[in-house]
Order: C-alpha cells, then structure tokens, then sequence
C-alpha cells in the first residue's frame, strides 16, 4: 500500500541488509520466501548503515539524494485506533509522520525541514563489531593501510601514471582521504567494479568487507600517521622503463600524430607493415600511448601487408586477427594465456584504429607497440570475437533511463574462454555475458552492473571456462539516456550508433582459443 501510494510520485523504495552474517544465497532465499520485491543493497561491510546512522533491523528512513538530506528515520506510521470498552481497549490516535515527510518531498516543500523527523522503530539492535573495535583501536596507516593501498591502488597513483594524485606520501595520503572515501563508498574505486559473486577475474581489485573498513575507519578517525619511524608508501618507486616485461623483441613505431587544440576527428587508421622475413609467434605486447591526454583508446589487428579496408569496431573480418587494444584501464602489458599466442605470417602488417580526442592544447602522439616472441610455438591460437547489436541502427529515445537491448552468438567449436570486455559509450549503464549449453543449461559469465566509459579492461578469468561446440554466448545491457546519468552529454539527444563517443555503441568482446586447431 505504501510503495503503491508513493511510487507513482517519484518516491523510490530500497532494501538494504547489513547483516555480517547473511550471505548472497540467504538474501536470496528470504525475498523469495517473504516475497520483498524490491532492490536489496547487500551491504556486507555495513559501511552504509554506519553513513545513514541506522541502528535497528526494519528502520526506515527517507534520503532527498540530491542534498544527502536524512528527512525522516524511524518506523511505520501507526493507525488510528478507535476504543472498544468492553474488550478494554482504549482509543488511540494514529502517527502520519511518515506520510507527512513524503508528502514534503513529492512537494518540494524541504525547507520546512529544519531537522531529521524522529520517531520509534521497532526491531533488534543492529552489531557493528567492525566499527567498534576501530573505534578502540584505530587501524595503523604503516601495517594496516598502506599495504592495501600498495596492492589496490598505488599501480595507478604514482609518479607519471594515469591517476590524479600519486600516494607516495602519508602526507599526501592524508590530504585526499576525503576524496577517497567518496569515491570508495560510491564503488567509483577502486575500478572494474565487476559483480564478485559471478566469476572471479584477475584484474578485477577487488575489496573485501574488512579492507573496506579498514580504509574507512581509518580516514574517518582523521588518517592518522601512526608511530612507525618509516613511511612505507615513500619507499615505492616508479618503474625504470615504460615496457612492464622488460625490452620487446620488436618494437611498432606508429607514425607521429598531431592533435589539434580543438575539434573533432574522425577515427585515424594506419597501416603498418612488418619486416619479418618467416612466420612468428607472440607470447605478449604492450601499448605504450605517445600522449595519454588525446589518445583515448586504439585496437591493433594483424592483416595483410598493405592491407588499407577501414576498421570498424564491433565487426569481425576473417583478413583480420585482433592482436590486442588500449583504452581506459586496459594500458597494461598483455601475457597470452598459456600454451596460445599471436600467429603472426611472414607479409603480414599491423592496422591500428586510433580514437584521438582534443584537451584544449595542441599535442603530438607517438604511440608505440611492444611484441615480445614465444620461444616455442604455442599449441593454441588466441581469438577474439566481437559480439554486436544494433551498430549504427542503434536508436535510444530521449530521455530513456532504461534501453535495453541483446545479442548472442552460438560458437561452433569447442573453446576454452578466458577474457571478456564489454563496451559502450557514455550512455553505458549495465552490461551482463551469459551462456547457454547445447543441452540447455545457463551460466552467467561476468556481470557489469556499474558500467564506468572510463574504465574498459579487458576481464581475466581466473578460471577460464570450457564452452563446448554449439554453446550460444549473449550480452544483454541498457543505456541511460537520462538527465540522472551524470556522464551524459545531452539528455534530450536521440542517441545513434556511431564513433564518437557521444555516439552509442554495444559489443561484447569475447576472448578465447580453439581447444583443437
């Protein structure tokens, strides 16, 4: 009756579960048993009841989420009731608290709120046992933090890397906890925010419940410095030489590139011939961008000497083989899974497809290609198939907070799976890859359900997955073309297919080798 009275007025209804104990399979179990129906946040680190103040199992608070305004916390309002003498009940007049502070929000009436309405809940105390011990003992920034920032974030903030801020410093550290713990609670980092209870990927960062506390408490205590004589995040160095594996048996020299201070440019593409004399191998590459601020993403492909058809992204062509991209988050060296490489003929050339956009200040790109040779020819070919809907027919309305839209693909050939990559643009929102088996059994492969423009790795599996000969993959997504998507460019655009990025696109790439060749 609530969600029914309110919802159709804008008003928004969330579960959430805080509870330490209850795992993804009992959540699961109790909204299937009491029938809840409503988006549950599993909040296992409990650092959300902790920001919303919340104490008691069945509190409710209302949340203006434009201001984090807390409007109302505490129960149900109660009804009236009328006396009855003679079975001893005596009259009591109801509670419209509630009904009242909804009413104010559909309203916009929230200057009336001077103060957060309070009335009683019923339900057991919540324990945040986490919470309590750092209260009494504050995590040390030497043996507590700075390890998990090594590990999860120091890879990007260093000296020259791709982050804002390096974290060389507990001073440095300190200054931006603020930031850090925004970004933490709003699951922005640590990046590649892929669903953990689906798969597990290698490259992944993800967090546990007690890393998370950790930072957190620590940085709401006021990040302090502790006793320890040495700062262990000074004593990190940034890399010697640009090439991760060490010098590349061959490197690919990409034309020097002038970006203009303004503008728009269309895709450049570049044809690079090869100079080997007998067929190759490759175990390994890595892209090395000439200028980070234009180069936004590029995807090199081995074809043909000579070879000048235009790339098109999302589209698989059998005189290509995709060697491997750059984009955000994907700008590290890449190790073919073991016993597969990259065949390479004699003949043969490197296209690359390069998206350059502008900054407002002339700059040249150089970008360069890395190839690091097997000792042995591997028993395997590494592939990668793009699976695509849509293309420039894609057509997203103005306005439409919910675009879904599908594809699948059914491989002939027994493969073993080990990488997957969705892509989209800035009106991205959620992404998920499945598998059907030929005797009808499903498995979800990865789950996207944040999709970040600025963050397209492509996910490792740290298990990879044997798909048997007639098993048919899927991609299922949605855009938002909403005035709520953040990123969007223009919320009143009708959004087409197409290469810029304020274009859409929808593939899913799919990253594997034959388990017979």
């Amino acid at each position: 009756m609530l969600r029914t009275t309110w919802e159709n007025q804008g008003v928004s209804f969330l579960a959430i579960n805080s509870s330490v104990d209850d795992d993804l399979a009992d959540i699961r179990l109790m909204d299937s048993l009491h029938n809840v129906n409503l988006p549950i946040l599993l909040d296992n680190s409990q650092l959300v009841a902790e920001s919303l103040g919340l104490s008691k199992a069945g509190e409710i608070i209302v949340l203006e989420p434009n201001r984090s305004l807390v409007l109302y916390r505490g129960g149900l309002d109660i009804d009236a009731r009328r006396a009855r003498p003679d079975r001893g009940i005596t009259a009591q007049s109801g509670t419209t608290d509630l009904a009242k502070t909804l009413a104010a929000a559909v309203m916009d009436e929230l200057d009336s709120f001077d103060e957060t309405v309070v009335t009683e809940s019923v339900g057991c105390e919540l324990d945040f046992p986490a919470r309590d011990q750092h209260v009494s003992n504050v995590p040390d920034y030497a043996t507590d933090v700075a390890p998990i920032l090594e590990e999860k974030c120091v890879s990007c903030h260093l000296e020259g890397g791709i982050a804002p801020f390096a974290m060389d410093s507990h001073m440095m550290v300190q200054g931006w906890s603020p930031m850090m713990k925004e970004v933490i609670m709003t699951k922005r980092m640590p990046p590649a925010q892929v669903d953990p209870s689906v798969n597990h990927f290698t490259n992944a960062r993800y967090m546990n419940p007690d890393q998370l506390q950790t930072l957190i408490h620590w940085i709401d205590a006021g990040a302090p410095r502790g006793n320890s004589e040495v700062d262990p995040l000074a004593r990190v160095r940034s890399p010697e030489t640009v090439w991760e594996l060490g010098e590349p048996d061959y490197i690919v020299e990409v034309p020097a590139f002038t970006v203009p201070a303004t503008g728009v440019l269309d895709y450049e593409n570049v044809t690079i011939n090869l100079p080997f004399e007998e067929d190759v191998w490759v175990r390994s590459i890595q892209h090395v961008p000439g200028d980070r601020r234009v180069l936004h993403h590029l995807l090199s492909y081995i074809v043909p000497a000579d070879y000048d058809e235009r790339i098109v992204e999302g589209e698989n062509d059998s005189y290509r083989e995709f060697l491997e991209g750059y984009a955000p988050g994907k700008d590290e060296s890449v190790t073919y899974p073991e016993n597969s490489g990259m065949f390479i003929p004699k003949d043969s050339a490197v296209q690359m497809s390069l998206h350059y956009t502008t900054f407002g200040k002339e700059a040249v790109d150089k970008t360069l290609l890395g190839l690091y040779f097997a000792d042995e020819k591997p028993d395997h070919q590494y592939s990668t198939y793009s699976l695509s809907h849509g293309g420039r027919n894609i057509v997203i309305p103005p306005r439409a907070n919910e675009h879904k839209m599908s594809a699948s693909y059914v491989f002939e050939d027994e493969v073993m799976l080990h990488g997957l990559r969705p892509h989209m643009h800035y009106r991205g929102k959620y992404m998920r890859m499945g598998v059907i088996y030929p005797d009808g059994t499903k498995d979800e492969i990865i789950n996207v359900p944040d999709y970040n423009f600025a963050w397209q790795p492509t996910y490792r599996l740290a298990d990879p997955m044997l798909l048997p000969a007639g098993s048919r993959v899927m991609i299922e997504g949605a855009f938002d073309n909403s005035q709520y998507n953040l990123g969007n460019p223009d919320p009143d655009a009708e959004v087409r297919g197409g290469a810029q990025s304020w274009d859409e696109m929808f593939i899913g790439y799919f990253s594997y080798h034959k388990t017979r060749n």
